[in-house]
């Protein structure tokens, strides 16, 4: 595809308003997805699947779904609420605006685009996972394909995270826990809090402790984070002390935090911040991102993005994740790779037109690369 028809593809996709509460506009944007793949490849297989009524795709050659493949490429369609004229992408100075071109359906576009171009060429499994809820925590769609058996040796999710003038791909995200923590007490009347026990004051305790522990930054940190969400209680009148509270916590932590190394660990952490507090439930624990700067794969990514844009990259850890980390839950490597731009979420969400090239340009060589390599180890096999 030539790069008009690649961004005519992406104002498209960017005018269907696919956010979390649209399960008809999510529909609509896997579909318009679907049929590019099968236009420009109609003889790959598009696997569809759904969980808790989100869909997503995987496509891949042939008809049988391969046990481990070699490659995927990862992308989500899901956006979050923007403003009405956000839907409608335009091009201004050098920069492609609208909802969602950043995070990332243009980086979908050109992870498409590729894979057509390459999957009936390299001697390997190609595959492209296509998603419609990682603003929601991906448990539906990423998440849900790897729990069908879904497996890969090296993942690219197009995430973004790339500001311009940076050139960084993330071998490196946080792990992510979002669970809510509760506080039982005593009802009373508010005139006599002495005869009662408000579960308020037990929540803010904990609070006031967790982040004591775990400060809240004054900068950008690569440090474990913990965030408090929300807090609720309701005691039902204005003049009684509520008898249950909750807190909700959100955390990114690094690797090697002790305190989040799995679920008795964090009972652990949540009890010594206070010793009356109760995990009411976890909706979110996955590991973080890494892939070590040393693998092959890794290296030839950065090497392609190296040669394309003329600048040395470097290898980060991202403060946020994205469906990557369900990968390096099972123990495959994965990393964030997407379009340069900037204002995720926000009103001036962009990609320039030179990053756009760049990515689409370094993906086609790195894939010519890998092709090529598997092409020599399939020959010095044979002979």
């Amino acid at each position: 595809m030539t790069e008009e028809d690649l961004l005519e593809a992406t104002k498209q996709l960017v005018a269907i308003p696919s956010t979390s509460h649209d399960p008809q506009a999510l529909q609509q944007a896997l579909d318009f997805m679907a049929a590019r793949v099968w236009n420009a490849c109609p003889d790959v297989t598009v696997e569809r699947f759904e969980s808790n009524g989100i869909p997503s795709f995987l496509a891949y050659r042939g008809t049988k779904r391969p046990d481990k493949f070699h490659l995927i490429l990862n992308g989500h369609l899901d956006v979050v609420p923007g403003k009405p004229e956000q839907y409608k992408a335009v091009i201004k100075d050098g920069k492609l605006y609208g909802r969602g071109v950043y995070d990332m359906k243009a980086a979908c576009i050109i992870l498409a685009d590729v894979f057509c171009e390459f999957v009936n060429k390299v001697p390997y499994a190609l595959g492209l996972q296509i998603v419609t809820d990682e603003e929601s925590a991906g448990q539906d769609g990423t998440l849900h394909q790897i729990n069908q058996g879904v497996r890969a040796d090296f993942v690219i999710s197009g995430e973004c995270g790339r500001t311009v003038g940076t050139h960084e791909i993330a071998n490196e995200a946080k792990g992510i826990l979002v669970a809510n923590v509760g506080f039982r007490g005593t009802a009373a009347h508010s005139a006599y809090p002495w005869k009662g026990d408000n579960a308020v004051l037990k929540a803010l305790d904990f609070i006031s402790a967790l982040h004591e522990r775990y400060p809240v930054p004054v900068e950008p940190s690569g440090e474990t984070l913990v965030s408090v969400t929300a807090m609720s209680a309701d005691s039902g009148a204005h003049s009684k002390l509520p008898d249950y509270a909750t807190v909700k916590i959100a955390a990114r932590y690094v690797a090697g935090d002790a305190d989040f190394k799995n679920r008795r660990h964090f009972k652990s952490l949540v009890e010594a911040m206070h010793p009356e507090a109760e995990i009411v439930d976890i909706h979110d624990f996955t590991q973080p991102i890494y892939t070590s700067p040393y693998s092959p794969l890794i290296v030839a990514l950065k090497d392609s993005a190296e040669k394309v844009e003329g600048a040395p990259f470097s290898f980060v850890r991202r403060h946020g994740t994205g469906d990557g980390r369900f990968y390096g839950a099972v123990g495959n490597e994965a990393c964030e790779f997407g379009i340069a731009g900037d204002y995720s979420h926000g009103d001036s969400e962009y990609v320039t037109l030179e990053a756009f090239r760049y990515y689409h340009a370094t993906l086609r060589d790195f894939l010519e690369k890998t092709m090529a390599d598997a092409n020599k180890r399939r020959s010095t096999k044979t002979v």
